[in-house]
This record gives C-alpha cells, structure tokens and sequence, in this order.
C-alpha cells in the first residue's frame, strides 16, 4: 500500500502536521487538529483497519508523531493528543481484529497490521523518545494528588499504555535471525527503557501506597519485558567472572560440535550395501520375542543400535483434541548488558515492590476489578520470580505473599477453572491449556 492508494483526505491531513528537515521538525499551525482529525479517522476505521494500514504504509509515527513527541514535549495539548494517537496506532492486532481472522484475505490484513507494528516497535528503539516519555512521567508523578488534575491521571495511563504496546510486539523471525547474545530489537528497547530511567519509575509505581491503581498496568508491563528470559539464567548471571561464563559457552559449543563430528562418522560407516536384503540374520540372545524364543533379526549389524520392538509398526494417531498443548516460545538469551539490567531490576523488584504489588493484584483480581484474563499475569509473575529467587540465594521472606493459604488457593482456583474451561471449550483447548 503506497502514498498514491491513500485515501484523499487522509493524505492531507498527513500532509498538514508538519515535515522533517534535518534533524529538525517543523510543525504546521493545524498540526493538533490534524492529529484529532487522524484520532477521528481511526475511530471510523471499517473491519479490515483500512486507516491503521494506510498510516503504517505512510509511515506517519516514524517520520512525523515521533519527531514531534521529541522536539514539542512541553506543548502540552499537542503532546497529549499525539500520546492519545500512538496508544491507538500501536494496539495489538488482536485487540484491532477480536482474534487471529481464519479466511486468507482478513488473515491478510491481520499479518500487515502486524508488520506495521514491528516497524513501529523498531522506531521506539531510540533512547531519545523514552528520556521524553520518562521525563513527563516523572514530572507527573511529583505532583501530590491535591494538584493532580484528572487529565494528568490520564496521560499517566496513557504513557503506560503506550509503553505496554510497544513491548507487547512479537517480534519478527525473518529479522531476527540471529544467535543468542545479540540485541535483538526488543533487547534495543529494553536497553533504551533502562538508559531514560523508566525502570525506576515502574519500581516506584510498584512500591507507592499512593500509586496503587496502576499495579496491573506495572505488572503486564513487567511481565512483557521478561518475556523472553529465563528466570534461572537470570539468577546465575554474574555469578561467576565474564571470562567464565564465556569459557562454558566455549566449552558447549565445542561440546556441540564433536557431537556431530561423532554423528558425521557414524553416517560414513554406514556404508549402503547393493544387496540389502542378504545382509544375515542374527539372533538376539537375552531379548525375547512375541513367544519363548529370542528375537531374529534380519538387517545389518549397523542397525542394532537403533532397534526396537515398535519397528514396522504404524503409529498410533492421537486425537487433534487429545494432543498436548504446544510449548510456547522458547526463551532468547540477550545480549550481556540486557540481561545484566534485567537481573538487577529482579533483585530490586523481589527486595522492595513484589509482596506489596502481588498482594494489591490479587486484590483487584478477587474484587473483580481487573479485565478479563488478568490473572495470567498474576500467575507468569509468581512462576518468574519465585524461579529466580530459588535461584539467587532463596530468601523465603522475599515471596511471602505468594506462599501463603490465600495465595495457594487462589491459585488452585484458576488451575480448575482452566481445566474445565478446557474440556467445554473444545476449540479454545489449546489456549486454555497453556495457561
């Protein structure tokens, strides 16, 4: 989808917010009403999300919302309007769609929304935008609740909103393609968030008593930044010197290659013989066949290693609806300095906010406060940082909160709830199963 397939109307009002000269951008004087306008177009969007794929196609957030985020902070009319734009640009496709579409041409659609995500997510790699975002978040924050006004409480979500969509991004594996300990472009944002001092902020949402309504935005944001991490590699990180660790990521990958050095010769020894079928037979002594007698085996000695009382046999087949669920993605390890700040921030998260914030979810998750399905992050953070806290030192006093009666049995009521919800839901087995 280029310039020339957008629709008119669209195109001027791009046209009217401004345009990058240099590093510099220069606003038109009907900039905020052309980003209300583009605020109202999206509102009207029809159900193939024809305005979010023209605006992705035309680039708008990178060359032009962005640059105005970064060069126009303390406008304050403007920069709220450009916030509330971002939130709705940067949504999940799932949100956008209701769900993964199964005819091709809405799946179309679906996978370049999708992709336009990706470039935005590449876009907010930048250390520039996050030292604004977090520099209004902390200014926002100082202000007492006396002078707190109700727009000031919803630019605050709506900083975390936007921080939430950003992560909340898959990546793209035909980018990605890298091995493990290279920057991917999550790892980029991460390091971006930590360098603007974002994660300071989102432990100080996690352990004020005044702040205590954003404790399930704080938690789904931490739960998407660890979301490709092992918790006990985590833990083991830096414990030993850097020259260690890098001598048993040698040693394993040398331990890898003579395994398929082994493997290579024992392919070459497998010679193909020209008269398979008189290669002998042999009489297994000691492993008994369907009657008394031992088994005869009837092809090359070559191929003892690999027999078994299942050879010829048809396989079973298992039921679509009787199959185990598909593990989920498998963790990525970042790049050393990622993970480094991904492990510090576990230790101050477990020390000074996880009792108090996990108690303050729980809490709105009971009272039913909460959206639908909140609690899995309730439930990925308990997994999480209890892994890691086994692992670093266990100090039980650090998780007392998800150790108790209350906790166990809140717990052991989502487990049922998703194990029946499992054998009714026939078509979301799958999904209730990974939970």
């Amino acid at each position: 989808m280029d310039w020339y397939m957008m629709n008119c109307e669209l195109l001027a009002t791009c046209s009217a917010l401004g345009y990058l000269e240099g590093d510099v951008y220069h606003k038109e004087p009907d900039c905020l009403e052309s980003v209300k306008d583009l605020i109202r177009y999206l509102r009207h969007e029809d159900e193939t999300r024809d305005v979010r794929q023209q605006l992705g196609a035309a680039q708008i957030l990178q060359n032009d919302l962005l640059p105005i985020l970064v060069q126009y902070p303390q406008d304050k009319v403007l920069f709220d309007a450009v916030i509330r734009l971002m939130v709705n640009l940067t949504q999940p496709a799932l949100l956008c769609f209701g769900k993964v579409p199964a005819d091709a041409t809405s799946r179309h659609h679906f996978l370049q929304v999708l992709s336009y995500l990706q470039a935005y997510k590449e876009a907010f790699a930048s250390e520039k935008v996050f030292v604004v975002l977090s520099e209004k978040l902390y200014n926002l924050l100082q202000l007492d609740w006396e002078q707190r006004q109700e727009e000031d409480t919803l630019l605050i979500e709506r900083i975390l909103l936007l921080l939430r969509n950003v992560l909340h991004v898959p990546p793209d594996p035909a980018e990605e393609q890298g091995v493990d300990g290279d920057a991917s472009v999550h790892d980029r944002v991460l390091w971006a968030l930590h360098i603007s001092g974002m994660d300071d902020l989102l432990k100080f949402l996690a352990s004020a008593q005044v702040e205590q309504q954003w404790a399930l935005h704080v938690l789904e944001i931490i739960s998407l930044m660890f979301r490709d991490q092992n918790p006990e590699e985590l833990a083991a990180l830096g414990q030993g010197t850097a020259g260690a660790e890098h001598g048993e990521d040698t040693r394993e990958l040398e331990t890898l290659r003579q395994r398929e050095l082994a493997e290579k010769r024992a392919r070459a020894l497998q010679r193909p013989s020209r008269h398979s079928r008189f290669g002998g037979s042999y009489v297994l002594q000691g492993l008994k066949s369907i009657g008394d007698r031992d088994v005869v085996f009837h092809k090359g000695l070559h191929n003892l290693k690999s027999y078994t009382h299942d050879l010829g046999k048809e396989p079973r087949r298992v039921p679509r609806h009787r199959q185990a669920a598909p593990e989920s993605e498998p963790s990525r390890r970042s790049a050393r300095n990622v993970r480094l700040f991904l492990r510090h921030f576990c230790q101050d998260f477990l020390e000074g906010c996880y009792n108090r914030l996990m108690l303050l979810v729980k809490d709105q998750l009971v009272r039913e406060k909460a959206q639908q399905h909140d609690e899995t992050y309730y439930l990925w953070a308990t997994a999480f940082f209890m892994a890691f806290n086994r692992r670093h030192g266990f100090r039980p006093e650090l998780v007392s909160e998800t150790v108790g009666v209350r906790a166990f049995h809140f717990i052991e009521q989502n487990l049922t709830t998703y194990y029946e919800m499992a054998l009714m839901d026939k078509k979301e087995a799958t999904t209730w199963a990974r939970r």
